[in-house]
């Protein structure tokens, strides 16, 4: 009993306590509640921050450095070269030591670049090959390209067939001439040897009956057979002039077809040479010459002195192209790669231009490839996707410094997906975490 009354007397203590409790103490509790919640909505829907996918970004440009190899072994002539010297497609830039005067070489090269073997050979172009020079181990091709050349030369000059060809024509117009004068004189003894056998009837009835003497029948008779013969004669020569005019015209189809097989195998040679020399130059540059693929300048790779002694096989040179287009590669995993979408903002940090001192660079995705390609990461192979990005403001930093170009430098680089606020965040956790 004596418990019951006791708890009973705490029960009115505590409700007492509560009753008590001051009312402008929760209402401050409440508001400072409803405040803080209240910022929480509105910073996590003001606060936003990007998406951020990284990876290791090489600077490029539409044509990449070209490296210079030397194609045979021996001691170098450097041409005057330098480093940094601007070259043009095609220029000298080195000799490696061989038994051909380069000069001589550079020299054929210039006639034979303004050859065409496709149209006839200008008498005063091959008249200004040379006979006397060194070429070493292109002496042969040089000199049977130089032979097919003055052989066509001569033979255009001296026209054999074609005067043949001018002879014969003429030969057969003035045998036809001939044939037709002929012809035109057998209707005229046709017609002498119709008429006098007209009267030779006449003379063979009237001699018959003895109306005229012998000796007069005779010497018609006689006319009569001179007429005929000469008839008979024409008739022979005409026979004969369509026999030497198509003997002629033979003559002349078979001048035709062998000055055509002439030409054709002259051609035939000219081009064989032709073609021969320009591959033996050819192979002879790229086993003995340093010579400028592209317009740029020159890298020495190595230290360099004229007689230096070179290996086959050893990077001499490079050759830089000049300034051109300039842009960013990029290899990324494919996890998260759906969100890069180009024109995505980039955020480039040079490994050769720290970023605090130098600052970042801007660029923009231009593209994504369609297909991964496989790369091994720490012995695992990972899909990448090639990323390429535009540098609109070049090598301009957010300082305002122009950065040197220079191929294949690297740096990272960040790719801004979206800007996405806080709250967002705290949603997308949350509907991950409730399914």
């Amino acid at each position: 009993m004596k418990e019951e009354k006791t708890a009973a007397r705490r029960n009115e203590e505590i409700s007492d306590i509560i009753d008590r409790m001051p009312s402008r103490f929760g209402k401050h509790i409440a508001i400072a509640v409803l405040i803080l919640a209240s910022l929480i909505i509105t910073f996590g829907w003001v606060i936003k921050y990007p998406d951020v996918v990284s990876g290791q970004i090489t600077i490029n440009s539409d044509a990449a450095p070209v490296k210079l190899i030397a194609g045979s072994s021996g001691k170098i002539n450097l041409q005057n070269t330098h480093p940094r010297d601007t070259v043009r497609e095609g220029d000298y830039i080195a000799v490696i030591q061989n038994s051909a005067n380069t000069a001589d070489v550079q020299h054929i090269a210039g006639l034979l670049a303004d050859f065409n073997p496709h149209v006839p050979i200008p008498p005063q172009w091959a008249d200004s090959l040379p006979e006397k020079l060194s070429l070493g181990e292109l002496n042969l091709k040089y000199f049977t390209f130089l032979s097919a050349v003055k052989a066509l030369r001569d033979y255009a000059r001296d026209n054999t067939y074609e005067q043949q060809i001018k002879s014969l024509e003429e030969y057969i117009h003035w045998q036809r001439l001939l044939l037709e004068q002929t012809t035109a004189d057998t209707a005229t003894t046709r017609a002498k040897v119709d008429m006098l056998s007209k009267w030779l009837k006449r003379q063979d009835r009237l001699y018959s009956k003895d109306m005229i003497p012998e000796k007069e029948y005779d010497d018609f008779r006689a006319s009569w057979l001179n007429t005929y013969a000469e008839d008979r004669q024409l008739h022979r020569s005409i026979t004969s002039l369509h026999a030497q005019i198509a003997e002629a015209e033979g003559n002349l189809n078979l001048l035709r077809t062998q000055q055509a097989e002439t030409e054709r195998d002259m051609h035939i040679n000219l081009f064989s040479a032709y073609n021969d020399l320009v591959d033996n130059i050819k192979t002879w540059e790229q086993k003995y010459i340093f010579k400028a693929p592209i317009n740029g300048q020159v890298e020495f790779l190595q230290f360099l002195a004229n007689n230096q002694y070179l290996q086959a096989g050893e990077e001499i040179f490079s050759i830089v192209p000049s300034r051109n287009a300039i842009f960013g590669q990029m290899l990324l995993p494919a996890t998260g790669a759906g969100k890069i979408k180009p024109g995505s903002p980039v955020i480039i940090k040079l490994d050769n231009y720290p970023y605090l001192e130098y600052g970042t660079i801007d660029g923009r995705v231009a593209s994504v490839s369609l297909v991964t390609k496989d790369e091994e990461v720490a012995g695992t192979h990972v899909a990448t996707y090639l990323i390429t990005i535009e540098l609109p403001q070049g090598l301009t930093t957010n300082y305002g410094q122009s950065l040197d170009f220079k191929h294949e430098i690297q740096g990272s680089a960040e790719i801004i997906t979206n800007d996405r606020r806080l709250i967002e965040r705290l949603f997308d956790n949350l509907k991950y975490r409730t399914r």
